[in-house]
């Protein structure tokens, strides 16, 4: 498998966070529409043993984040906590070197993740107005970002780099996540990279949400993460509600006793929807080395 990164930029505020899992649900749905049913069906044929893609959240571009980790491997000052919570960007050399005392903030990179609360109201699509029956306003939480990276880790005997860049231009054009119908999660995005790394090493970071079943460690650091799915596109008419899941979420770091040499860790989540039972939840996470602390 190969690591690729590209970086997005948005044309149009985001109503759902950058996560890697629903990222991956959005590309296969994509991959669906450009190749067909049949060739989705293809690639997931054997994901719970050999998936073909997986794919990170989003960070701030040229940048990853913190490992979360307890402050003193990473070196922070326990007085301090409030500046060592808005200082959470790395370089890829950081991280490697475990220079976790040079982390920064949003306002240090220029980064924009900034929440806007936005009013909207009820319609009545019968006469398209919001008369005296129908006014009734509510609130709506938006997210508008600055650039983002996203890391891609892909199988090309299974998916071509071709293909999966012709997969993604219907993705940006699509959008991402909820609101895509009134324009929401637009994006447009550079040409895939190849990002290299030495993944030999004895701790990595997660990268975006996975499940840690049957994982093997000598020391698992992480927050829990709880996904409350919901289907998309053809399926979202009927039942749309996913049962819940509980993952370990991005930025988990988990130590081995000897030096490993893997790309991603995690694995595949089924069972998640009685009426598609064919539902494939990307369970797993792509990892990159990390050092300890300098």
């Amino acid at each position: 498998m190969k690591l690729y990164k590209t970086t997005i930029t948005p044309v149009s505020n985001f109503s759902t966070p950058l996560k890697g899992d629903t990222l991956f649900g959005q590309i296969c749905w994509s991959v669906r529409y450009s190749f067909g049913k049949e060739r989705l069906e293809e690639l997931l044929e054997n994901y719970e043993i050999s998936p073909f893609l997986i794919v990170s959240d989003g960070f701030a571009s040229g940048y990853l984040p913190k490992p979360n980790m307890p402050s003193k491997l990473l070196g922070e000052d326990k007085l301090d906590k409030k500046i060592s919570r808005k200082n959470i960007w790395l370089t890829f050399e950081e991280l490697q070197k475990g220079s976790y005392r040079q982390a920064r903030s949003d306002k240090d990179i220029s980064n924009r993740q900034r929440k806007i609360s936005v009013l909207r109201n009820s319609i009545d699509y019968k006469n398209f107005t919001t008369g005296n029956s129908t006014f009734a306003p509510y609130d709506s939480e938006e997210i508008s970002l600055s650039s983002q990276d996203i890391y891609l880790l892909v199988d090309e005997n299974k998916l071509s780099l071709k293909d999966l860049e012709t997969a993604f231009e219907v993705f940006a054009q699509n959008g991402y996540g909820k609101d895509t119908t009134i324009g929401k999660g637009r994006f447009k995005f550079e040409k895939f990279k190849e990002f290299h790394t030495n993944n030999n090493s004895k701790r990595y970071m997660a990268l975006s949400p996975f499940s840690p079943k049957n994982l093997k460690c000598k020391n698992l650091y992480y927050e829990p993460f709880s996904r409350f799915g919901k289907f998309g596109a053809d399926r979202a008419f009927k039942n749309a509600f996913k049962k819940p899941i509980l993952m370990a979420n991005s930025t988990s770091v988990v130590e081995f006793e000897n030096l490993q040499n893997i790309r991603y860790i995690g694995s595949c989540i089924k069972g998640i929807s009685k009426l598609y039972t064919d539902t494939v939840h990307q369970g797993y996470s792509i990892v990159i080395p990390i050092g300890e602390l300098s």
